[in-house]
């Protein structure tokens, strides 16, 4: 029994030789590629064309997207596109309108009534000096403030360049679309109140300079040979001239030349020095220079102009009872100093 059982063991099933051939040899599991593609879910048999159920399943949501970008395209078509050209169409209209309004005999009374009509009916006030463009629209759409604000800021630029009716739904187009028009024109309404906050500082330390110049202390006669004209010809020169001093120690002062200069090149240093030393209140500064003048006895002349506070137009007697008799006499009285060819006269 044994000996059958070995002979069965070596012959193996059914009287086969068992093989033996070696054993497979042992797979690196730290290999790098598998590691790889064991990481990214992939086989190292896979063909380029073989696709996953999964993989299936993307393709069908990335699909999805793709129509979706179809849809949106045919909204933007049929709403945005068409409905931008209708909207400037309409705009076209309303200017047409507009313009009918401006160029008739009856226009004063026309806003007057649309005036009427936007209080009465909807409560809403608007001044006689309203532009005329915006009393329009406010009456056209009278629910809706911001949309009328913006087009009339559209048709005032369309005034403002002349424009037509039938030109303006393409001028709008070609200038980027009504969000565009309207923030450029904030945009230069802005930088228009700026420079003329600016100028007007300007003006206000012209003023003051001309002011401060009636009671100046230190009067210097100069030779002309210290004098530097710069003023080319056909240009204006300017009210003031300017000294190049150098300060060589403590509060000395030398004066080294007088220039003459133009009127543009007189703003450009005067606008320096008005953002540097003039306050933005304008008001409180007028109030400080009509108690100057007053005090300096300034009634005309002297950078005041007719319709400034306390004005006299030369020749008559001035009115001040800041300055008096006793003031007047008691002046103080000065002293001249020649050096270096320039006279200079001081109050003692």
């Amino acid at each position: 029994m044994n000996q059958d059982n070995s002979q069965l063991n070596l012959n193996g099933v059914n009287g086969t030789p068992i093989s033996h051939s070696p054993p497979p040899p042992l797979v690196d599991e730290l290999a790098f590629g598998l590691l790889i593609n064991r990481a990214l879910g992939g086989s190292d048999s896979r063909r380029p064309s073989d696709k996953s159920a999964n993989e299936a399943q993307v393709d069908i949501v990335l699909g999805q997207a793709q129509n979706l970008s179809k849809m949106n395209d045919q909204y933007i078509e049929t709403y945005v596109v068409r409905g931008t050209k209708e909207l400037y169409g309409l705009l076209g209209a309303i200017y047409s309108y507009a313009l009918q309004i401006n160029e008739s005999p009856l226009r004063d009374h026309i806003l007057q009534r649309m005036r009427e009509r936007l209080e009465e009916d909807h409560d809403i006030k608007t001044q006689i000096n309203t532009p005329w463009l915006t009393t329009v629209l406010r009456f056209i759409l009278p629910t809706d403030r911001q949309t009328a604000y913006s087009y009339s800021k559209v048709l005032q630029v369309a005034h403002d360049e002349n424009l037509t009716a039938q030109e303006l739904p393409n001028y709008i187009r070609e200038r980027g679309g009504i969000s565009k028009i309207t923030g450029t024109k904030e945009m230069e309404e802005s930088n228009k109140s700026i420079k003329e906050h600016k100028e007007a500082k300007t003006q206000m330390l012209k003023k003051i300079l001309q002011a401060n110049a009636k009671a100046a202390s230190t009067i210097v006669q100069v030779d002309d040979k210290f004098v530097l004209n710069t003023v080319a010809e056909g240009k204006k020169e300017g009210l003031f001239e300017f000294a190049v001093c150098v300060n060589p120690v403590g509060n000395e002062r030398r004066v080294v030349r007088f220039f003459k200069v133009n009127q543009t090149t007189e703003s450009q240093l005067l606008n320096l020095i008005a953002e540097a030393s003039v306050p933005d209140d304008l008001d409180a500064m007028q109030e400080k220079l009509d108690m100057l003048r007053e005090k300096l006895g300034i009634t005309s002349g002297w950078g005041m102009k007719p319709g400034d506070k306390g004005y006299q137009p030369g020749g008559l007697p001035a009115i001040n009872s800041a300055v008096q008799p006793e003031a007047m006499l008691n002046a103080p009285k000065e002293v001249d100093h020649v050096v270096a060819g320039v006279q200079i006269k001081e109050a003692l």
